[in-house]
């Protein structure tokens, strides 16, 4: 149940914040002891209770952000994780699929293009599970300005550690 929440506040997320990745209910419980390093200019931190951070590009509207949750009782498959992530595009093309070994464990990264209201826009996603935890962490924007970013997320990614 928890699971179809998260995935409802990620549609939700996506579609309120020109695609933001981020899942939940108020019974989600966030991992404690995740480092990494935050994206630099043109991005800034926004302060939002959706997700675990997220940084976004005022002049064309990318963002980055990552969301955890920890001690799903529904386990989802990483597969169904990314499938519903997904569901906020209409017109869903993937035109890349991973399965990343991220820091030792079997990962997602989804590279994928739609619709989101009618605006074509991309999303660079990667999802993996450790210790009871499910991380999903994402790139997304308008398709006219996601190649401009896509090197911050890749950085922000080398730089994310879950413990």
């Amino acid at each position: 149940m928890r699971f179809a929440t998260l995935i409802w506040l990620f549609v939700s997320a996506l579609v309120a914040a020109c695609v933001s990745v981020s899942f939940g209910s108020h019974e989600t419980k966030r991992a404690t002891g995740v480092n990494y390093s935050e994206p630099s200019s043109p991005f800034a931190r926004e302060d939002r209770s959706d997700v675990d951070g997220a940084w976004k590009n005022s002049r064309n509207g990318n963002l980055i952000s990552f969301i955890t949750d920890c001690h799903d009782e529904s386990d989802p498959p990483l597969e169904t994780i990314v499938s519903g992530a997904m569901n906020g595009l209409s017109d869903l093309k993937y035109e890349k699929r991973e399965a990343p070994m991220i820091q030792g464990r079997e990962g997602r990264r989804v590279l994928a293009s739609g619709k989101v209201d009618g605006v074509p826009s991309q999303i660079d996603l990667v999802a993996f599970k450790r210790d009871n935890c499910i991380y999903i962490l994402s790139y997304v924007g308008v398709q006219s300005a996601f190649a401009a970013d896509h090197a911050q997320f890749d950085h922000f990614l080398e730089r994310f550690h879950a413990p």
